[in-house]
């Protein structure tokens, strides 16, 4: 038997739900721990927090609790009310087993347990369990087995693993405990008490590493449930306590192997988590103990020593008694105080004797029951296999009968088409024929529109070509009466602007292709005519065109790059060769992934970019073009002068 018994107790009890914290009453109920308890008023309020779910705040902690109920227990019985009393030990029977106060537990349980007929169905499954586990508790396995037949007949429960581990059988619970209980689902209170039992008889055989992954399996599960809240912030505390317990018993099987490394932070996380299970604190102290022994701090060693003497004063858990009597033989033997060492020695020795003759004993009543128990297993087994041989079965029938069902529903449903196609399609095909004439007489229609808007728009873009060559014939015919070099220049300038515009609505016209425009041709059609305007004689300018074939923009692009083309190889062609018979000028388009990146180069003099940028109303016609690609534009002047717009496309 192992303190595990009394730490699950906490947990397992349904109805039983304490704060993590001990806390003053809440402020809406007004009770003081030295007035008489209105003992009806305090039922009420147990039923609320026991019966609701976990979102309902507990407002007393686990030792008001004790108290109020012991007061209104003891008033009911002086008053000789009977039945009040009745109802009032119940509760009080959890509160004595959750802090292991088994002297004081055990009577009002068996008193309960002679009115079980009276009880409800779920209160006698919590009375019976409650009744054993102090019967195991206290030494008593032979009334704890007979409890445990009753449960066992009542459906309750179908095992005996406990009935093995307290007689100190682990392998023979580890079987039973493997075989018969269920494994809870994710994300529940009770996968954890699973791992943490599992890995407490593991612990007691020894099998400290197979102990340990049981705890990190169980941590793993706690700090998940915690991450992914699949709890209310009610029992989030009770997680904490579960996440701090799990590092704690990890801590623990390191200690057994002499492993010390980083065990006091998380011992004493552990203990400042367990402030209502007693249990694991006084554990965590004795283990807390041995770490300041193993450091040589003895002075707080002690203090941790004391404190655990004192929480097992009303407490009945073997196991820790024993620990603390060895741990407490230990420290006196390192502060040299060997009378002292030997007298706990001695103690700790008489008392692991008397447990060891206590579990002979509990093997010898076990062993006289044990025929009984190994056909009930086998009832269980046979029970269990016949279950799951039954459960396969009706899959399969049920299998077959939805295959079945399945081809039914199929077929009825298939018949039921043809049947309602075939009516559906008498009675709908004239209107289908009458409905095609109309969608056919609509396309013809719709066929006729679009052939009369690409002819209008054909229209469209000659008519604006025209237009715009009539604005650059009545320029011409300005700059013919004009004799001021300036206007005219200025004039021409224009002039190629506005043939460089008409230029891509020229090409639109001719290749039927109304919203996008292909560069390669209006590229080489704008610069052999900045080259015609601008060609003088005895020079020779080589004009060379770098451009992706297949290239399409938009029209608003395309009259964009245009007038960038054309401010550039004017500017070249005006200016970059006046002192030169030959040069060189390449106008450069390529598409690269989304983007399109434009080169005017020439090779001539080269100018001042700030005065160009300043004065020249080219360079702000390009920088507008640029802003309205949004794109970046580049000057270079180095041996020549040199274009580099680059923009991206959608």
């Amino acid at each position: 038997m192992n303190r595990y018994i009394f730490s699950f107790t906490l947990f397992l009890n349904f109805f039983l739900l304490v704060r993590v914290q001990a806390k003053e009453p809440n402020s809406h109920i007004n009770i003081k721990s030295n007035e008489n308890i209105n003992a009806i008023k305090l039922l009420k309020i147990w039923d609320s927090v026991n019966k609701l779910a976990d979102y309902i705040s507990d407002p007393y902690s686990i030792q008001q609790w004790e108290t109020y109920l012991n007061e209104s227990y003891e008033i009911a019985t002086k008053s000789k009310n009977y039945d009040l009393a009745f109802r009032l030990s119940i509760p009080l029977s959890y509160i004595y087993h959750s802090e292991t106060k088994f002297s004081k537990g055990i009577p009002l349980l068996e008193a309960i347990y002679t009115r079980k007929a009276v009880l409800s169905n779920d209160i006698l499954k919590q009375i019976l369990i409650k009744l054993e586990e102090e019967y195991r508790g206290t030494n008593n396995i032979e009334k704890a087995i007979l409890i445990r037949k009753e449960r066992i007949a009542n459906n309750f429960i179908n095992n005996y693993w406990e009935i093995y581990r307290d007689c100190g059988l682990y392998e023979a619970a580890k079987k039973d405990l493997l075989q018969f209980e269920k494994k809870p689902n994710k994300n529940t209170i009770a996968l954890l008490q699973y791992h943490f039992l599992l890995g407490g008889l593991y612990f007691e055989m020894k099998q400290l590493d197979s102990a340990k992954k049981e705890y990190n399996i169980g941590l793993i599960e706690t700090r998940k449930m915690i991450e992914d809240r699949y709890v209310t912030d009610y029992n989030i505390g009770k997680l904490k306590y579960w996440e701090a317990c799990f590092m704690g018993l990890t801590i623990k099987c390191n200690i057994a192997n002499g492993d010390f490394n980083k065990a006091i932070p998380t011992l004493l996380h552990d203990i400042n988590n367990s402030i209502e299970n007693t249990d694991n604190k006084t554990d965590m102290m004795i283990e807390l103990s041995k770490c300041y022994i193993h450091n040589k701090s003895f002075n707080i060693a002690k203090i941790y020593l004391d404190s655990a003497e004192k929480l097992l004063l009303e407490k009945i858990s073997k196991p820790l008694k024993l620990t603390f009597l060895s741990t407490k033989s230990e420290f006196y033997k390192a502060i040299f105080q060997y009378d002292s060492a030997l007298m706990y020695y001695k103690a700790y020795n008489n008392y692991r004797d008397t447990l060891q003759k206590n579990l002979q004993q509990n093997q010898s009543i076990l062993l006289l029951a044990q025929m009984e128990i190994t056909n009930r297993r086998t009832e269980l087994l046979e029970s269990k296999q016949s279950l799951i041989e039954s459960i396969k079965e009706n899959d399969r029938q049920k299998i077959i009968l939805l295959v079945l069902l399945f081809f039914l529903i199929t077929s009825v449903m298939l018949t039921g088409a043809i049947y309602v196609n075939n009516i559906a399609k008498s009675k709908s095909k004239d209107k289908i024929e009458a409905q095609n004439i109309m969608i056919n007489a609509h396309a013809e229609k719709i066929e006729a529109q679009f052939d009369h808007n690409q002819i209008l728009l054909k229209e469209l873009h000659h008519r604006v070509k025209n237009n715009l060559q009539v604005m650059y014939s009545l320029l011409n015919l300005q700059k013919r009466r004009n004799k001021d070099i300036d206007t005219i220049e200025t004039l021409a300038s224009i002039q190629n602007r506005i043939h460089t515009m008409a230029l891509v609505h020229q090409n639109l016209y001719n290749s039927g292709d109304f919203e996008l425009v292909e560069i390669l041709n209006y590229i080489k059609t704008l610069s052999d005519h900045l080259s015609t305007i601008y060609k003088i004689d005895k020079q020779k300018i080589d004009l060379k065109l770098e451009i992706n074939e297949n290239i399409k923009l938009p029209i608003e692009t395309v009259v964009a790059i245009g007038l960038i083309i054309n401010e550039a190889a004017s500017n070249s062609f005006k200016y970059a060769f006046k002192n030169k018979i030959q040069g060189e000028l390449l106008i450069k388009t390529v598409c690269i992934e989304n983007s399109i990146e434009v080169t005017i180069q020439d090779n001539g003099e080269g100018i001042k970019i700030i005065n160009a940028k300043d004065n020249s109303l080219g360079m702000k016609l390009i920088d507008l073009m640029c802003l309205q690609l949004k794109a970046t534009h580049t000057l270079e002047h180095t041996n020549g002068v040199t274009h580099f717009i680059k923009f991206y496309i959608v």
